[in-house]
């Protein structure tokens, strides 16, 4: 009898051990799944922000928008609104607005010749009164620097794009497909590093996309094999310009740079 009892109890003890391990290679698998997941994920980020949406830099080569922003209910105390504020434009109902419209509000500079005005985005502003010829509206969100005196031009929600940092290397052909050149630098100086914007001179015309990498290239002298320096993402595109943001480079990018669709 107590055999038979030892017997048992040691089956019993080798079902429960049998056990035990089962569930801690099952558990070692899943954790190691969820660590390779992870490693997959973070690969892949988002290679267009809200900042580079709605706070960059265009060529604005249409006729000067119609809506403008002729005053602030804060402008006795400073000149520059924030998220929350609230700020007066020149157009009402009569003019056919209406409350919940959203824009965003930009800054119109200088010119290039023959291309279009510099043009900075300052943010995303909705509509929240409306008067015969006058609406009131709120800054939903700003990139710190709202003025009197801006433009507002109809806002197109955009999503993001995920993606990799592509990098740059030598195995681009010339003509191989599009190319262009950088022709604006969003610095006072005339170099840009990794994070900055800037603008090249091929846009949708061209064939141009959102979310389309392009390797930079440099040509110290005509007569020299150009070097790969840097990579870059388009965040915008134009007629016949587009935005882009730097990922990374290994020189400092300058005006005159060549950019090519990987």
């Amino acid at each position: 009898m107590k055999k038979s009892l030892f017997s048992l109890f040691g089956i019993f003890c080798l079902f429960f051990l049998f056990l035990t391990v089962s569930l801690l290679l099952s558990s070692l698998t899943a954790q190691e799944n969820q660590v390779q997941k992870a490693k997959i994920f973070a690969e892949e980020y988002p290679l267009i922000t809200d900042s580079d949406m709605y706070c960059s830099i265009i060529i604005w080569d249409q006729k000067i928008p119609d809506l403008k922003i002729i005053g602030s209910e804060k402008e006795d105390e400073r000149a520059m609104m924030v998220d929350s504020d609230t700020f007066y434009i020149n157009k009402g109902r009569e003019e056919g607005m209406e409350v919940g419209q959203m824009f965003l509000a930009v800054d119109i500079g200088d010119p290039i010749p023959k291309i279009g005005y510099i043009a900075q985005k300052k943010g995303k502003v909705r509509i929240i009164r409306l008067e015969d010829h006058m609406s009131v509206v709120k800054v939903e969100k700003g990139c710190g620097d709202i003025r009197v005196g801006n433009y507002l031009i109809p806002f197109e929600e955009k999503e993001t794009v995920l993606g990799k940092d592509l990098g740059y290397d030598n195995n681009l052909k010339p003509g191989e497909s599009l190319e262009g050149r950088i022709i604006y630098l969003d610095t006072d100086f005339n170099i840009v590093g990794t994070g900055h914007w800037a603008l090249i001179n091929v846009g949708y015309r061209q064939g141009l996309k959102v979310g389309q990498q392009m390797t930079i290239f440099r040509q110290k002298k005509p007569n020299f094999p150009r070097e790969a320096i840097g990579n870059l993402v388009v965040i915008d595109t134009q007629k016949n310009t587009s935005t882009v943001r730097l990922l990374s480079c290994r020189e400092a990018v300058e005006k005159g740079d060549i950019v090519q669709v990987k």
